[in-house]
């Protein structure tokens, strides 16, 4: 039995888009083409169809690999899996990288969108690899950033299809104190100073 690889895929789709569109050898028969440059268009054209097919979004998973301060410090790093809910508190930020992968396990070049249950809470933004600053891990990353105490589901999914995504539950506790406020100043009258005690006899 054959074992294709994802670099198999152009092959087989214009192996595939030829069988489709000819009959006995002759794509004129099924196509009605004539000649080779229209019948080698054809057959490109039907390839790019299979092979949109072959590499479909059909999972995507958030691993999650930092907990950073906002101030892009890493505070700590976790192994492949990470865990089903995250915390942070309200100064820092979480880093993921985005696995997309078709239904034969190969990564997948995706577009992606991200949505935030309670965007009080905190902001997600997809980083492209492809984009010209690029990532640190040369994968698509998911950066959520606290923004309030709360909980908030982060969800990254493919638009063409609402039941391929991957998700994780947030929550954002209080950081520690970072300014203090004062209000409006008031002025007071100072207290009189206590009157002197009186002297005694004798003295």
């Amino acid at each position: 039995m054959a074992v294709y690889g994802r670099e198999d895929d152009l092959v087989i789709a214009l192996r595939e888009a030829t069988k489709a569109i000819t009959a006995n050898g002759r794509f004129d028969q099924v196509a009605q083409v004539n000649g080779d440059e229209a019948a080698a268009i054809l057959v490109t054209e039907v390839a790019d169809v299979y092979v949109a097919w072959l590499r479909q979004v059909r999972s995507v998973k958030l691993v999650l690999v930092a907990l950073e301060e906002q101030t892009m410090e890493v505070v700590a790093t976790f192994t492949q899996g990470g865990i089903p809910v995250s915390s942070l508190d309200t100064s820092q930020q979480l880093r993921y990288v985005i696995e997309a992968a078709d239904d034969r396990g190969f990564a997948v070049d995706a577009t992606l969108a991200v949505t935030v249950s309670d965007p009080a809470v905190v902001s997600a933004t997809i980083l492209e690899a492809a984009a010209p600053e690029g990532t640190a891990s040369g994968k698509d990353e998911l950066l959520v950033v606290a923004l309030a105490p709360g909980s908030a589901m982060v969800t990254v999914a493919d638009p063409a299809n609402a039941e391929v995504f991957g998700s994780d539950s947030v929550d954002v506790v209080p950081g520690g104190v970072a300014a203090v406020v004062l209000s409006a100043p008031v002025t007071e009258e100072q207290p009189a100073p206590a009157p002197e005690p009186e002297p005694t006899p004798g003295e």
